[in-house]
């Protein structure tokens, strides 16, 4: 039989390859265009998205705290579950209001994996008296995944030359794998030992802890929802970009699959840039960077524009590991799920306020001169987020 330290040792490649899985979407290098040969207007595609939005906003902390009182391995076996029903309702959906169900599914789904992942992995390493890994971990969890997403792209771009649909259908078939892994998983010691307890109460007074009376933590959550929202937005724009400038669609899976091998070798890279640069730095030039990127890219639509949007891949691979091994060293295992949940919630906050008004700029102008708005958006909001953070960051706290 398996030792104790052998079973948590394989939860790490486990949750790695968990990760890669559901992040090897073969859909979403064309589903802007499968959306649009439905009859969707970017503005559609832009409410769709933020619909998912509103479902992790209402599902995102309670299932954070699912996962920290009864358990990380129980939650992501519901969020795997909901992934494959979500993709499979994609199969059979043809028009908005078909996509708007499996959204829904799938962003339940995303909600029980969101932060439990992560969560799990801390544990596992707190457990095997390893923490100081653990941006080196996440890092390799998010550049394995990225990896695994860019074969993806290239696969999902073959097969949507067979007709546009034909990625949903495998992409369903493929969200079974995750089952077994799941099944694999062992939850850690230290997270049952201290999770159990809590009443539903705690939910509120852990969020009024973060957002109320710890400043810094509330500042690096705003920047990092911030950052991680204007991401999101460009993943919904690069697909029109590159069709206003001419780009052939059996491209666009080499393509997202270059930009997720970008995020790739940053997220590797995240542990030797967090040891030399201090975090605020660190955000600082994401933040500044893609918002410049944004604001050329709209100036001047071109080859120019398509290869400045690197920043966003860099940006997505070094900010994530970095502020996700913020909150896990200030925040105990007892509320971990619950607070990287919070993180998440602001950034699907930001995207739910400000996509669908990015969407409409595109419908009623043009694809650039959305990327352009974009990208003085996140200027303006990054900015006034980076300054609250400078204001707190010699103040201490937890959870």
């Amino acid at each position: 039989m398996m030792s104790r330290q052998k079973q948590l040792e394989r939860n790490i490649p486990l949750l790695r390859v968990l990760r890669m899985v559901d992040m090897a979407m073969l859909t979403i290098p064309v589903i802007v265009i499968y959306f649009q040969a439905h009859g969707l207007s970017m503005q559609d595609v832009m409410l769709l998205q933020a619909i998912f939005a509103v479902t992790m906003v209402v599902i995102e902390i309670p299932s954070g705290y699912f996962s920290d009182v009864l358990g990380r391995k129980r939650t992501l076996f519901i969020g795997v579950v909901m992934a494959l029903f979500g993709w499979t309702a994609y199969v059979f959906a043809h028009s908005f209001t078909g996509f708007l169900v499996a959204e829904i599914i799938l962003g339940i789904g995303a909600s029980f994996l969101s932060g439990t992942d992560s969560a799990m992995l801390y544990d596992t390493l707190l457990e095997l008296g390893h923490t100081e890994r653990s941006v080196r971990e996440e890092g390799k969890q998010l550049s394995f995944a990225n990896f695994a997403e860019a074969a993806a792209a290239v696969v999902g771009g073959l097969l949507a030359m067979i007709s546009l649909h034909t990625p949903f259908v495998v992409q369903a078939l493929w969200m079974l794998i995750p089952l077994p892994l799941v099944y694999l998983l062992v939850e850690p010691a230290e997270h049952r030992r201290v999770g159990r307890t809590a009443g539903w109460k705690e939910i509120g007074d852990i969020v009024t802890h973060v957002l109320r009376r710890d400043k810094l933590m509330r500042s690096m959550i705003v920047a990092s929802s911030i950052l991680s929202a204007s991401t999101l937005v460009m993943v919904w724009l690069i697909q029109p970009y590159w069709t206003t400038i001419a780009i052939p669609l059996g491209v666009f899976g080499i393509l997202w699959a270059t930009g997720n091998a970008i995020v790739g070798f940053a997220s590797i890279r995240a542990h030797t840039i967090a040891s030399k640069w201090e975090p605020l730095t660190i955000m600082t030039v994401l933040v500044a960077s893609v918002a410049l990127a944004c604001i050329i890219a709209g100036l001047w639509p071109g080859v120019v524009g398509a290869v400045l949007f690197a920043a966003f891949y860099i940006a997505r691979g070094v900010s994530n590991p970095l502020i996700i091994s913020e909150i896990n060293v200030r925040v105990g295992s007892a509320h971990r799920a619950t607070v990287l949940s919070v993180r998440q919630l602001g950034m699907r906050l930001v995207f739910l306020i400000i996509a669908p008004f990015i969407g409409y700029i595109g419908d009623i102008t043009s694809i650039p001169t959305a990327v352009f708005a974009s990208g003085v958006v996140f200027a303006i909001l990054g900015s006034i987020a980076l300054l609250m953070w400078r204001r707190y960051r010699g103040r201490l706290g937890g959870v």
